[in-house]
């Protein structure tokens, strides 16, 4: 059976605030690349590990969040680089990232110079307190950001301090957030024929 995004093209520069994204579009059957910078993704040391041996090639956790993807690995920061990421620009219906506002801007591939190259491209960003606003530079985690959500608060009992869960709550949440998003640009993009 054909799946709904078998002929779609996925660039995930994302970390753990998307990783879910790109997993939700893979396993709706879009052709997922995952592009990790040179030495690879710092989330690869992210435990647990298999057979509890800590190794970038024995994380758990990379493989839950990263499975149905292809994986690449390119500085798209050098000149050469960028070359080659706008030429896989031109063949992708969707960009996933999760930089720091404005990142990619400093670097020219922001999604108005990306749209030239590719109208029909979907971009979709995952910050941790969105591209603009008076917060949007401010760090996180996935316990601050559950709790800046209201998570933590309705969490534990009343007449004691707030809890966490101890699995990530806000990034997961964020990335299945960002695939829903995508999925309705990619509605959009059916009828107007742009991204």
């Amino acid at each position: 059976m054909e799946s709904m995004l078998a002929d779609y093209r996925v660039l995930d520069l994302t970390d753990e605030k998307g990783f879910l994204c790109g997993r939700i579009l893979g396993d709706l059957g879009a052709d997922v690349l995952k592009i990790e910078k040179p030495g690879g993704d710092r989330a690869r040391n992210i435990g647990p590990f298999y057979k509890d041996t800590p190794h970038p090639e024995k994380s758990l956790y990379w493989f839950f969040y990263n499975f149905n993807k292809r994986g690449i690995t390119l500085d798209f920061e050098t000149e050469d680089g960028k070359g080659i990421f706008r030429r896989l620009v031109e063949k992708a219906e969707f960009l996933i990232e999760s930089f720091p506002p404005g990142h990619l801007e400093s670097l020219g591939l922001c999604y108005e110079a990306l749209r030239k190259i590719n109208p029909r491209l979907v971009m979709t960003s995952i910050t941790a307190y969105g591209q603009k606003g008076p917060s949007k530079d401010c760090k996180t985690c996935d316990l601050v950001s559950a709790a800046a959500g209201g998570l933590v608060f309705i969490l534990g009992d009343d007449d004691r301090p707030p809890v966490r869960i101890t699995a990530e709550q806000s990034y997961p949440e964020a990335g299945a957030q960002g695939a829903l998003a995508s999925l309705m640009a990619h509605y959009g993009r059916q009828t107007k024929a742009e991204g």
